[in-house]
């Protein structure tokens, strides 16, 4: 992080309003069709502003993408989950919410994907973060076991994955089919895990 962005609450300020310009107009005009000029516009703030704060057009997008998916799902509210249960009515009410409110989020995260294929960098933060929150799930899954609530012989890793995985296929599929029944395969899920405990 540039140290510019380090220099007081209006500074700041002035980075959080590029950030979430900067992720407006990926969801919008995708990657590659982003300007900085269109940024600071979009932003309200002078051209100039995008170099005080960041060190180019791709450091800019990067972030942007990075505060936009941590404001969306902020860590301190995943971790704090009680169990596996709360973890799968989260995911569905996250699922249905960005589904419905929030389709230049979607749109982000799939033109975050796209590029991270070309650029290690954005690769290596969004794995950073991904990483993260399969951990904070490896948690979840550890203490539901040591409650009886799950299975044992369940890779708490494993489980971890799986969920991140059916969330995100979840979202596509919905994508592609707006009738999908979210929370019927989610409650379908529910029962595989939790089945061997009943």
């Amino acid at each position: 992080m540039p140290e510019s962005s380090r220099r007081g609450p209006g500074s700041e300020a002035t980075r959080e309003k590029l950030n979430a310009a900067a992720a407006e107009l990926i969801g919008e005009l995708g990657w590659g069709r982003v300007t900085t000029r269109a940024v600071a516009e979009r932003a309200g703030v002078p051209h100039g502003a995008v170099s005080y704060h960041f060190r180019g057009k791709q450091e800019l997008l990067t972030e942007a993408c990075l505060a936009a998916f941590g404001n969306a799902v902020p860590f301190e509210e995943f971790a704090s989950l009680g169990g596996i249960d709360d973890l799968i009515d989260f995911i569905a009410v996250e699922l249905e919410q960005g589904l419905a409110d929030n389709t230049v989020l979607t749109r982000l995260m799939f033109e975050a994907m796209r590029e991270a294929e070309r650029d290690d960098r954005l690769r290596e933060r969004l794995q950073a973060m991904m990483a993260d929150y399969r951990q904070a799930v490896v948690t979840l899954v550890q203490a539901d076991q040591a409650r009886g609530v799950l299975s044992p012989a369940f890779s708490a890793e494993g489980v971890a994955i799986m969920l991140a995985a059916v969330g995100d296929g979840l979202l596509l599929h919905a994508l592609l089919d707006p009738g999908l029944d979210i929370r019927g395969g989610l409650t379908a899920l529910r029962t595989v895990l939790t089945a061997s405990q009943g």
